[in-house]
């Protein structure tokens, strides 16, 4: 009955939202064909070159076919280091990655293409498309990477005995106060369909446990977003003459912000610039989308203002003589951040749930981000609790900060390293833990199919 009620709200939530969807299909270009795929009617990515027609993979132990979903950008990065030792540790495997964002599914056109062999979108979660995909894909494991539940999709791959691992799962306090409610709802749709969840932190265990799961099926073996910044302070840096920013700058980077703290953050800069004359700042919306209004925004501020790349992808014009530079490109961000003298982590200052700041801890840049970290809980209270990153609360408190290490430069560098020492650290062991966890899995699945 609970999954019937959940399919009568899912399609007449479709409904509802057939308008929304027609016109934003109309305004935005290549939104109609994303629609197809999330409808499932266009899984040209699905070819029968990457899946022959053999019932099963050849030899289940060496050459499993895996298939990891991961929602947007963030759960794309943080899988990427476990993608490449899957590779390594099964050089024949079949390896499918699934996105259920425009973004996500850019970033792993970027930089997973040469690590797996399909990419494809996540259909809506539809009676009878669970089914279908499952049909086509043939895992033998499904990974799904921190969030993203689809009862009828876990259903589907419950029904097909192909074993469920959750990865870098987590529950906020927000969302553990929602499941708790509908526990009769969400304990048997969502989460007791895998065969194990690997949480970020005990406190997210706990709350598993306290929803039903055996404590045998749930545990902590490590957070991949420590691999995956680990991963990133190997890269080559990026050179300021690309931004066209001088050696003698001071660069502040503001990352992935939202609609509400741009302002906050062009008034901040504006209140710093009298005291600093020569600090620059690079300001990047999370939606790429949003560039041209944050550009046009800066330019209400009176700053001289440059996108980071032109339509056709060049370097922009003009950007020796800017202020603040706007970046309108995927992927670039976490570069970025290794030229910053300090960073402020955007979706904190609003209730967004906050971004990832080992993306520019790694590279030993002082972090200040808001109180709004939900999603990042765990990363921002170790940062804290080694002064590794600043938190505040409003826009006096992020100039004050930023003051502070712009007038101390030695305090500023050892909050730095601090926040870089916190990534090492963290990573070990993570990797291995995970590829051990799944060897087990794989071999529960093979001794099933024996039996």
């Amino acid at each position: 009955m609970t999954r019937l009620a959940y399919n009568i709200g899912l399609l007449a939530g479709l409904i509802l939202a057939l308008p929304w969807l027609l016109v934003k299909a109309l305004r935005v270009p290549g939104y109609a064909g994303w629609v197809l795929h999330r409808l499932g009617w266009a899984d040209a990515s699905l070819s029968s070159t990457v899946f022959p027609n053999s019932a099963a993979s050849p030899n289940p132990t060496t050459s499993p076919r895996i298939w990891l979903h991961a929602l947007s950008v963030g759960e794309t990065a943080s899988v990427r280091p476990l993608l490449r030792a899957l590779r390594a540790h099964y050089p024949q495997a079949a390896l499918m990655l699934s996105s259920s964002t425009r973004a996500g599914a850019t970033l792993a056109a970027a930089t997973c293409a040469n690590l797996v062999d399909c990419r494809l979108v996540m259909p809506y979660d539809l009676p009878g498309a669970a089914t279908r995909i499952i049909r086509r894909l043939r895992p033998d494991l499904f990974i799904l990477v921190e969030t993203d539940f689809w009862p009828n999709l876990l259903g589907a791959l419950a029904a097909a005995k192909v074993p469920m691992l959750l990865i870098n799962g987590r529950m906020s306090p927000t969302s553990w106060n929602h499941y708790r409610i509908l526990r009769f709802w969400a304990r048997p749709l969502l989460f007791a369909p895998f065969t194990f969840l690997a949480m970020q932190t005990k406190a997210e265990v706990d709350r598993m446990v306290a929803l039903g799961l055996t404590p045998a099926r749930v545990g902590v073996i490590g957070n991949l977003k420590y691999t995956a910044a680990a991963a990133i302070g190997h890269r080559p840096k990026l050179a300021r003459s690309e931004l066209g920013i001088g050696a003698h700058k001071l660069l502040w980077v503001a990352g992935s912000t939202h609609a509400g703290e741009e302002e906050i953050i062009l008034r901040a800069f504006r209140r710093l610039v009298v005291q600093w004359p020569d600090l620059f700042l690079v300001l990047a919306p999370r939606r790429v989308e949003r560039a041209a209004m944050v550009l046009a925004l800066a330019k209400q501020y009176g700053y001289r203002v440059a996108l980071r790349r032109e339509p056709k992808g060049a370097a922009a014009k003009g950007a020796t003589e800017a202020e603040v530079v706007v970046l309108n490109s995927y992927g670039e961000l976490v570069d970025l951040y290794s030229l910053g003298t300090m960073v402020f982590i955007g979706g904190s200052l609003v209730p967004a749930g906050g971004h990832n700041p080992l993306e520019a801890a790694v590279w030993e840049k002082p972090v200040l981000f808001g109180p709004h970290m939900e999603d990042f809980a765990e990363i921002s209270e170790d940062l804290l609790a080694v002064n590794g990153a600043l938190q505040v609360q409003n826009e006096d408190e992020l100039v004050a900060g930023l003051q502070r290490w712009l007038a101390d430069p030695n305090h500023r560098a050892a909050c730095g390293r601090r926040g870089g020492e916190l990534v090492r650290t963290r990573d070990q062991g993570v990797l291995a833990a995970h590829l051990a966890l799944i060897e087990r899995l794989q071999t529960t699945k093979i001794n099933n199919v024996k039996r």
